[in-house]
């Protein structure tokens, strides 16, 4: 809704833009110009240079991800020429043992019976060459193989969605990913299981990247409820947003070091929308009271269709001493699926002021959107595409 007296549309940007980055701590805009950028293997990419907003259009595209392995085609119905290729998540091999400073793309599809896969280049642009062509011995690219592999027709199973991202405290790469689970039935018959079970985000760990070995984190006595006996990091909630399918989150670290999920919640009946979830160790979560935030219904006037999570931004501290987060999340219209990324501006995760500016316009794809800066470049992995955009700040 628009101020009174404030209708020309040039006169809002430029009031929201000051808003957005005005009200930012000169001070501290100083102090973050001559220091490093936030760690991009936190997943929380640092924009707290810029000097206006994150522009709305992109400057290239190119195709980075293709179909090439068997695993990678569906076996619900296998005879069916559709490619869900994407849910990429980018992270830098500059951690641990065997760090080698290159870039490791983590990808997967949306079809049983698809595991995670992984594809490693020298440049953040790519070439991505996937790992069964860096080491013929491999019979695949998948780093986490679903149990159920190679699968049958009518089997639903499948791991999707991965989000990687670096634990200092332990050393770890840490691995989220979401898994059908078979015993849904039986998760939503047990008193201490919050919702249905039907789809949940699981963790893998990895102390060593370039092993391409990682341990999904396991709890045996979930075993009659939680199919492999995988321990459901955020599982489903007795909330209805989120009771059906807790799956296609973006975990980040923040400035201050607290674990923010970015959510997507599915209800038994209704469209998903985003809510927020917070941890101090990345392992145990609490869901904000507010969920959901994002959704067609908070007076934002945003689009009736489906919601997912992109990614979340550091702006800088704000004169007050709060620090303030760009979020990028896609919605789609209600006659159709088709995700439109959207911007908006928050100090708490819990009132979230859009930018009147409208949609983005770049092409997302149905997973979480995976920032990496670079200079004044940034670059967003969506679907099978590399986006690339130009950043206004004062660094090239």
């Amino acid at each position: 809704m628009k101020p009174r007296g404030l209708q020309p549309r040039s006169f809002f940007c430029a009031l929201l833009l000051c808003a957005s980055i005005g009200d930012l701590d000169p001070g501290g805009l100083c102090a973050q110009s001559r220091r490093k950028h936030l760690d991009g293997n936190l997943r929380c990419v640092d924009l707290s240079d810029l000097r206006k907003a994150l522009p709305l259009t992109i400057v290239s595209t190119k195709r980075i991800l293709e179909q090439s392995e068997a695993w990678e085609k569906s076996t619900w119905n296998p005879g069916q020429q559709h490619s869900s290729l994407g849910y990429p998540s980018l992270v830098r091999n500059d951690h641990g043992p065997g760090a080698d400073g290159k870039y490791y793309l983590y990808f997967a599809h949306h079809d049983p019976t698809s595991g995670i896969g992984c594809a490693v280049a020298e440049r953040i642009d790519g070439p991505y060459r996937k790992i069964k062509t860096l080491e013929p011995n491999r019979k695949h690219s998948m780093v986490l193989v679903n149990p159920h592999f190679p699968g049958k027709k009518g089997d639903p199973s499948h791991f999707s969605s991965p989000c990687v991202t670096w634990c200092e405290e332990e050393k770890l790469w840490f691995l989220y990913f979401h898994y059908y689970n078979h015993f849904h039935g039986a998760w939503k018959e047990d008193p201490d299981a919050p919702g249905q079970g039907n789809q949940m985000t699981a963790l893998a760990v990895s102390e060593e990247l370039s092993s391409h070995s990682w341990r999904i984190v396991r709890k045996e006595v979930l075993g009659k409820i939680s199919v492999h006996d995988i321990l459901p990091v955020l599982p489903t909630t007795k909330a209805p947003w989120m009771e059906s399918e807790s799956s296609y989150h973006s975990v980040q670290r923040l400035p201050g070091g607290d674990w923010l999920a970015f959510l997507r919640g599915t209800p038994v009946k209704g469209l998903p929308t985003i809510g927020f979830a917070t941890s101090k160790n990345g392992r145990e979560w609490a869901w904000s009271k507010n969920n959901p935030v994002l959704h067609p219904d908070d007076g934002g006037k945003g689009h009736r269709g489906i919601y997912r999570p992109g990614f979340v931004a550091y702006l800088g501290k704000l004169r007050s001493g709060k620090r303030k987060y760009l979020l990028v999340w896609t919605e789609s219209p209600a006659a159709g699926d088709v995700p439109q990324p959207r911007y908006g501006y928050t100090t708490d995760f819990i009132k979230v002021v859009r930018d009147p500016r409208g949609h983005a316009r770049w092409p997302a794809g149905d997973g979480l959107l995976s920032p990496w800066r670079e200079g004044n470049r940034l670059y967003i992995f969506a679907g099978k595409n590399l986006h690339i955009m130009k950043l206004p700040t004062s660094s090239r």
